[in-house]
């Protein structure tokens, strides 16, 4: 009996627990207001998973840029000077071609380079002008739109300059397929006063100029009927006779001797000074058919107060 009622009194308490009327914990008896509701909870923001080493991370990747397709430039030709100055003739051969220039001077502010550039077939029509407009170098773009009309010069204006480069490049090969070559020009020949006692009456003014040709293929190739032209002036061309060059072979063509060692070829120019001192000039190859094979010009050395560098 005691044992009834003691476990009738533990659940009364419990009761009256659960329904909060136990006075100290509700603040008041059975008046009192019920609960407030509870508080919604604060949304959690979710940090990003580690990425441990054995995973790895997915990132939307931009697209890399579009790399422009590379472009190979060949020397077509480089002038030089401290004055003004009119350069021989160059031809293009690709579809673009940039023009190079530099200028060293004490002053910018009051240096002048300027270019005007004029097409062979046009003389008087002025093609294009380039300025230096106070800076010392710079890299001008052309492009063609024909086969016609390839051959240009320059008119060069140059003031307060110590020394001005120019060099002229395009992105096409400077030959056809023929692996023959102009290689060098030795447009510096020897003078030859008259000298009677000795049989010579008349000065010869060198004659022993030359033109380098070259085979750089490994097979012999046909040289008859073609052409070597001094393009840059009006001259007379030589035609090769019946024959070959071989494999690595090579020959020199004289302006005025005849050096059979080298295959005894020679303009029989008869006044001398065929490749000029004072000016550079652009020789042509030409096969039997006309079709360009290789040209080529030369740099002069300048002169600084009466003396060469």
């Amino acid at each position: 009996m005691k044992k009834a009622a003691t476990t009738l009194v533990t659940l009364v308490v419990f009761t009256l627990v659960f329904l909060g009327f136990i006075p100290g914990c509700s603040g008041s008896s059975s008046s009192a207001a019920p609960p407030p509701a509870p508080a919604l909870p604060t949304p959690q923001t979710t940090p990003p998973p580690t990425i441990t080493d054995n995973q790895s991370a997915i990132v939307a990747e931009t697209p890399p840029p579009v790399k422009p397709l590379d472009e190979t430039w060949y020397q077509v030709a480089s002038f030089d000077g401290i004055v003004n100055k009119t350069t021989p003739e160059f031809h293009i051969y690709g579809t673009e071609w940039n023009l190079k220039w530099a200028i060293d001077a004490d002053n910018l502010d009051t240096a002048v380079l300027k270019l005007d550039i004029y097409r062979k077939a046009e003389p008087f029509a002025l093609w294009q002008t380039v300025s230096s407009a106070g800076a010392s170098s710079d890299t001008v773009n052309f492009f063609m739109s024909g086969p016609d009309k390839r051959d240009f010069f320059i008119k060069v204006t140059a003031l307060n300059l110590k020394q001005w480069t120019i060099e002229i490049e395009d992105n096409a090969i400077a030959a056809t397929s023929y692996p023959v070559q102009i290689t060098y020009i030795n447009y510096h020949g020897t003078y030859f006063p008259p000298d009677p006692p000795n049989g010579l009456c008349f000065e010869r003014v060198e004659p022993d100029e030359y033109v380098v040709i070259k085979n750089l293929s490994d097979c012999a190739v046909d040289l008859t009927g073609w052409t070597l032209k001094n393009v840059s002036r009006f001259t007379p061309y030589f035609k090769f006779p019946p024959g070959y060059i071989l494999p690595g072979g090579i020959i020199r063509v004289y302006t005025d001797e005849v050096h059979p060692e080298t295959g005894g070829f020679t303009f029989y120019y008869g006044f001398g000074d065929l490749w000029r001192n004072d000016n550079p000039d652009i020789a042509v190859l030409y096969d039997a058919q006309g079709n360009e094979v290789s040209r080529k010009s030369y740099t002069l050395p300048i002169k600084l107060n009466g003396a060469t560098e």
